[in-house]
């Protein structure tokens, strides 16, 4: 048996492939799931302390042959004690023996797989001359969808509101309050932190009419109206959204119209277009195999004794 191959996080940025080719992947991998073409079982979570969470996120995808699973802590009081809010690993398996072949620290797949699964919606959903971007939520995520968004179009307007933000930072406009930032934007992203004592604000009179919204951080900001008042709503997994739902999560919200894989392999209509990235283990998977595929060419991993 192979030694196991150890990839921290400063190895596995090195390894990501390239933004266009993560986005080629992930929307490939949508595509595949609405086929049903990878097995993901929805994630199961524990909730150790308040407003905390570690999920595990299996996933295998089929005409890949990936199979790998992400454990992953979220604890948002983390950055108060000097450590980083999300943590975690991803091992990647052998699909023929079931023998884990490469663990990989999280931290860098987690931070801009959310991004990229957003870039995969705007590149398809947004609106022809999408240009107004508003980012709620100036943390890792929220940074991470701004490069990526700025990577698809470099002329966008990045309008950001978070509470601890006062002054212009990284070359984007800050706004005095949530409803400013989202005020005439084309695309709204939602990515604070999720606390289960969360008062939604978001409504639909906040929006202008042709607006591509992604809550990514669920039901935290943007109010179940806005799913009802949806053209076309689409979750990355309905499975998983339903699962959640069953939990407590997304209360009031009207039923998905069907899965992002779906929306891709469609033309888009409608004026308000709603996204719901809930993060799922296949879209790991998928960069954590060409990860350790790279791996397997450049050698910069560290063996492990089994």
């Amino acid at each position: 048996m192979n030694p196991l191959t150890w990839l921290g996080a400063d190895a596995v940025r090195r390894l990501l492939p390239s933004l266009d080719d993560q986005l080629d992947l992930v929307a490939d991998t949508y595509v595949a799931a609405s086929r049903g073409r990878i097995e993901l079982p929805p994630k199961p979570g524990l909730h150790p302390r308040e407003d905390s969470f570690l999920n595990a996120m299996p996933a295998w995808l089929m005409d890949r042959d990936v199979v790998a699973m992400k454990w992953v802590a979220s604890y948002p009081a983390n950055p108060a004690r000097q450590l980083p809010a999300i943590t975690g690993l991803i091992v990647v398996n052998d699909p023929d023996t079931g023998a884990p072949e490469v663990v990989m620290d999280a931290g860098e797949i987690t931070a801009i797989r959310t991004a990229v699964a957003s870039g995969v919606a705007v590149r398809h959903l947004a609106h022809p001359g999408w240009r107004r971007v508003a980012i709620l939520g100036y943390g890792a995520q929220g940074r991470a969808h701004a490069a990526v968004l700025r990577h698809l179009r470099p002329d966008a307007e990045v309008v950001v509101w978070s509470p601890r933000l006062r002054e212009p930072i990284d070359g984007v406009e800050v706004a005095t309050d949530p409803r400013a930032a989202v005020s005439g934007a084309d695309v709204v992203v939602t990515s604070g932190p999720m606390p289960r004592s969360a008062q939604p604000t978001i409504d639909v009179d906040w929006l202008q009419e042709a607006c591509l919204v992604l809550p990514v951080d669920y039901d935290a900001r943007v109010r179940a109206e806005v799913s009802s008042a949806a053209d076309t709503f689409h979750v990355d997994d309905v499975a998983q959204f339903e699962s959640f739902r069953s939990r407590g999560s997304f209360a009031q919200w009207a039923r998905p119209h069907g899965s992002l894989g779906h929306a891709l392999s469609t033309e888009p209509t409608g004026r308000l277009r709603l996204v719901c990235s809930l993060g799922v283990g296949s879209i790991d998977a998928v960069i954590a195999g060409a990860v350790r595929d790279r791996e397997r060419v450049a050698r910069i991993g560290v063996p492990l004794p089994r």
